[in-house]
């Protein structure tokens, strides 16, 4: 059984489209664990409103806790979901752009291998 050689013009664009799958999955594992801390942040945030005000609240800093007032935990809470909200709008743009060259790169690919006479899906 003779084995064909890819030429290097479909091999460059399969090298092209590994690197834009690796990109896309890597960016939506990143978007998964911030959605993930999302979710946490919100169940904080509810857990910490609904605590009255002289409850004794305390933040984890590195290896030990510090002693926080309500407010100042909420407001860093609120500022920290707000940056994440950011990033999140960030990385489905990402997501986005990513789909849109893949999906160009597949038809290029399926052009110039039809243009050697092999048929894909």
């Amino acid at each position: 059984m003779s084995q064909q050689k890819i030429p290097p013009e479909v091999q460059q664009l399969l090298t092209q489209y590994q690197v834009l799958r690796e990109n896309y999955a890597r960016i939506d594992s990143e978007l998964r664990l911030l959605e993930a801390e999302l979710v946490e942040i919100d169940q904080v945030l509810d857990t910490v409103k609904s605590a009255e005000e002289g409850t004794e609240l305390y933040k984890i800093v590195g290896h030990i806790l510090v002693k926080k007032n309500r407010d100042e935990i909420i407001k860093e809470l609120e500022e920290r979901k707000e940056l994440l909200g950011i990033k999140k709008e960030k990385y489905k743009n990402q997501l986005k752009a990513l789909e849109k060259q893949i999906s160009e790169l597949d038809s290029k690919i399926k052009e110039v291998l039809a243009r050697y006479g092999v048929k894909i899906g």
